[in-house]
């Protein structure tokens, strides 16, 4: 169903460069326009406020960490820790150890034996859940309205895996993952179900790992996991950068912490990305035009909670765009990776904000943009009741943002046609399976 909404902007870098809030109105999974009150919302969001902890995230956009034994498993709804409660000491990787000294994201080239061509510009991938334990990468371009299977993650004779993450390089010929796909007997050895990172070429050949078996320093620790998921290319395509965290429980109080790792796609042994070393840091995305890198703060330190921008070789005194807060004004960033525009100009992010429906005040997860330029959020989208956004990508000449939505019977994909005067929203996929979108 194809949906006019008020949105008198042609497209988002004129939204951005004017500073413009305004809201859409999203589809529901029955084609239903939302409440028009959530259009009271919409404004320029003061992003200071108070600060609280949030959940792990998944790349299917829930609170994600593999079971006690390695069973793919969620923690709870959306990035809540569900019986867990709060991340206790954020940010200790402590057992796994350096494995090197940090640096740049990186010099050299990435390896491709494959003859697989770009991928189009209009084209992006997305996550098809088969089923809870078994993803499929799927393309498809706007243009065309054409999609194909990239990889079902059976080339290693199993019935398939999840996907938690993906991106797609600069030159957009080779496509970073995180995955348990293929596991080596060192792998199983450790008696975890820990991802790897792998880059493949467009058409789904020419699998490549680049992160060594990660040993299992748990020890006697409860429920002891590692994650590695959220692969993104550098801006030069030479490096791959992605969350690496040790986590476990003791008691019903979930402790450990994630921090930023970076690997040549040339094969170098994986190093520690430099960041606030008291916080759980993740999700990066990666300015197109400077290198630098976005990653959200988790901290113990409620000050230090937010969005931050890191310069490409990482340090200690990043600059904070987005603070996270509650109540009227105020933003709660979602644990979802932003997207930016190719000058770098800006992003598109999803957050929590407050809002009233008539006589009631609910939270609901929106879509958002930041100005580089201002400082500036502009509300770009609040959905239905009972629906949440997800997560979003931005098409790199800013001609359409893609989006998940969550609704009751699942997820499903939109897009938002910038070109148009106003902007359409229109429902892409019916299925309740098809999220995480990335151009």
């Amino acid at each position: 169903m194809l949906v006019k909404h008020a949105f008198s902007v042609p497209g988002l870098l004129a939204l951005l460069a004017a500073s413009v809030a305004a809201s859409l109105t999203a589809c529901g999974s029955d084609g239903s326009s939302a409440d028009a009150n959530a259009s009271g919302a919409a404004g320029t969001a003061n992003s200071s406020g108070g600060n609280g902890s949030a959940g792990l995230p998944h790349s299917q956009g829930g609170a994600g960490l593999s079971g006690p034994s390695g069973e793919a498993g969620s923690l709870g709804e959306a990035g809540s820790l569900g019986e867990a409660g709060s991340l206790g000491e954020a940010g200790s990787l402590g057992e796994a150890g350096s494995l090197g000294e940090a640096g740049s994201l990186g010099q050299g080239g990435v390896p491709n034996t494959s003859t697989a061509g770009p991928l189009p510009e209009s084209t992006f991938l997305y996550v098809y859940s088969e089923t809870a334990n078994r993803d499929l990468l799927v393309a498809r371009d706007l243009k065309t309205n054409q999609e194909r299977l990239v990889t079902d993650l059976r080339d290693d004779g199993s019935e398939g895996w999840e996907i938690w993450g993906h991106s797609i390089s600069p030159d957009r010929r080779r496509i970073a993952i995180a995955s348990l796909f293929a596991p080596t007997k060192a792998d199983v050895d450790t008696k975890l179900s820990t991802r790897n990172v792998f880059t493949l070429a467009s058409d789904g050949s020419d699998f490549q790992r680049l992160t060594p078996v990660s040993p299992n320093t748990g020890g006697a620790r409860t429920n002891f996991s590692i994650s590695v998921q959220d692969p993104v290319f550098s801006a030069d395509g030479s490096a791959v950068i992605y969350d690496f965290g040790n986590w476990w429980y003791e008691g019903t109080k979930l402790q450990g912490g994630s921090q930023p790792w970076f690997v040549s796609t040339a094969g170098s042994f994986p190093k520690p990305f430099p960041t606030i070393s008291s916080c759980t840091v993740l999700d990066p995305s990666i300015n197109p035009a400077t290198g630098d890198v976005l990653l959200h703060s988790v901290c113990v330190n409620s000050d230090d909670e937010g969005i931050f921008l890191y310069p490409s070789t990482g340090g200690s005194a990043p600059t904070k765009l987005v603070d996270k807060g509650y109540g009227p004004g105020a933003v709660d960033p979602l644990l979802e990776k932003a997207s930016w525009l190719a000058d770098g100009s800006g992003f598109v992010f999803v957050g929590n904000l407050e809002l009233k429906r008539g006589t009631e005040t609910s939270t609901a997860a929106s879509l958002l943009a930041f100005d580089m330029t201002s400082g500036d959020i502009g509300v770009l989208l609040i959905p239905e009741p009972n629906t949440g956004i997800r997560n979003a990508t931005l098409a790199p000449d800013g001609s359409a943002i893609v989006y998940c939505l969550s609704h009751d019977n699942g997820y499903d994909l939109h897009v938002i046609d910038l070109t148009s005067e106003p902007a359409e929203d229109a429902a892409i996929t019916d299925d309740g399976k098809s999220c995480s979108p990335g151009f």
